[in-house]
């Protein structure tokens, strides 16, 4: 009986093949053919799965989003929020910031892609659900610490701390890899207000 395809399997190994392109060749050397070369399969395979270019860069996109998420989910489920409201929204936020090599290729598909948003529909679509995810991220974060803050304020401040962490992480993107990172997350510390009572900044 003929192996059954693990279509989730398949969709990471190509996604893994469609960031090292990106990473390595970037968006001139970004196409279909050279994604399935990567990842080992025939051309054919990869369009069933993504039958466009522009339905793979949105995927690639799209999948920048979701695992960012699934880390600041692992860090809540291995962290107690409770017992160090502030410990744990720092950890979050770290998570958003190219501070390891797959955190910095992830960074790098982000901007190559996130660059086509200015002049591409289904670009711009999945960049915006991403920006929302991460937006909702900060201000959900800073409600944890000031749960009593007016909403107006806790709307400002998180804005800014979108902005610092996008800032942060490209600057850091930018730099040598072999950098030293631990003025972002003395930024992160300085900028991130202590648990319920506090005002927030």
């Amino acid at each position: 009986m003929p192996r059954l395809i693990d279509h989730s399997e398949r969709d990471a190994v190509i996604a893994a093949a469609a960031w090292r392109v990106l990473s390595r060749d970037g968006l001139p050397g970004f196409s279909v053919r050279r994604v399935a070369e990567e990842a080992g399969l025939a051309t054919a395979s990869l369009r069933r799965a993504f039958p466009t270019q522009v339905a793979l860069r949105s995927y690639c996109l799209r999948l920048v989003g979701e695992r960012v998420q699934a880390r600041m989910d692992a860090v809540a489920e291995a962290t107690d929020p409770d017992a160090d409201p502030r410990a744990f929204v720092l950890a979050c936020l770290a998570e958003l910031l190219p501070l390891d090599t797959g955190r910095r290729t992830e960074m790098e598909v982000w901007l190559t892609l996130g660059s086509l948003a200015l002049t591409d529909a289904d670009a711009r679509a999945a960049h915006d659900d991403s920006t929302r995810t991460l937006a909702r991220a900060c201000r959900s974060l800073l409600a944890l610490l000031t749960p009593d803050a007016d909403p107006g304020d806790l709307d400002t401040a998180a804005r800014r701390l979108h902005a610092l962490v996008d800032g942060l992480a490209l600057h850091l993107v930018h730099a040598a890899p072999t950098e030293d990172t631990t003025w972002a997350l003395d930024a992160l510390d300085a900028a991130v207000p202590a648990a319920a009572g506090t005002r927030v900044p």
